[in-house]
């Protein structure tokens, strides 16, 4: 069986391997994320407690329940490719419906602050991983619906904050080295609000495959207004902090409301 035709055997390798769970245990719906659940959402466990739902750790993934309703968080790794890897897995699963990606990039735009969420409602493909899978004119969009339902639940948590959620164009790039001012400009007068370098090749990958989908990006460094990665690690920490909690309690709230 050749890997990429993802036959019984190679998918259940990999979904075991992957996210602990045979194919066929795959919930329907999936919250993804680039870093480690319990890191990007620090108070994650007590949230879930505090909740009333069962979790349940599995290899780097967590299922979480209640009564027949349950959700799968997981990392999916940092970078387009491995990234795409996670997620291709994911859209062969018959079971999983719907995939949200939870994670974090550069701001652009004099309306996009740090802490902001940006819920894209489509990328740009700038990645260049799935050109032997899709076709470049392949879309990168979002599920509206989703989006709509993720905006409404999080905006009036973090709306005390003095944070923002944003929809609008996004672009996903190979490694952030590529991201030289005249590169961004150029983002930036296409109407780009955020950058990262795992999104498209989810919503690609999703769009072509029929899995709803949508993503949440907590904006970081905004390398343009002289916050660069490297120093937006420092900036803003609480936060940060009190906008992933406030879009954890969104999306419970959504998967188990």
């Amino acid at each position: 069986m050749v890997y990429g035709e993802l036959g019984t055997q190679a998918l259940t390798w990999a979904t075991t391997s992957m996210f602990g769970l045979e194919p066929a245990l795959m919930p329907a719906h999936v919250v993804i994320s680039p870093y480690r659940v319990e890191e990007f959402f620090e108070d994650f466990e007590t949230q879930i407690d505090a909740g009333g739902l069962i979790l349940k750790p599995l290899n780097s993934s967590f299922l979480v329940r209640r009564r027949k309703e349950q959700a799968l968080f997981c990392r999916g790794g940092i970078g387009a490719s491995v990234f795409a890897d996670f997620s291709y897995v994911l859209c062969h699963c018959d079971t999983v419906e719907e995939i949200i990606f939870v994670g974090s990039g550069a701001g652009l735009g004099r309306t996009v602050n740090t802490a902001d969420a940006h819920l894209p409602g489509s990328c740009l493909r700038l990645e260049r991983v799935l050109e032997d899978l899709l076709p470049r004119s392949a879309s990168a969009t979002a599920t509206p619906r989703l989006v709509e339902a993720l905006k409404g639940l999080i905006e009036p948590r973090v709306r005390g904050l003095g944070t923002s959620v944003h929809v609008g164009l996004h672009a996903t790039v190979p490694f952030f080295h590529i991201e030289t001012e005249p590169f961004l400009r150029r983002l930036e007068k296409r109407g780009v609000l955020s950058v990262d370098m795992e999104l498209a090749v989810l919503y690609a990958l999703a769009n072509h495959y029929g899995k709803k989908t949508a993503g949440i990006i907590r904006i970081g460094d905004l390398p343009l207004r002289g916050i660069p990665v490297w120093k937006s690690r420092d900036y803003q920490v609480e936060l940060k902090k009190r906008v992933h909690g406030a879009i954890l309690q969104a999306l419970l709230e959504f998967l188990f409301s």
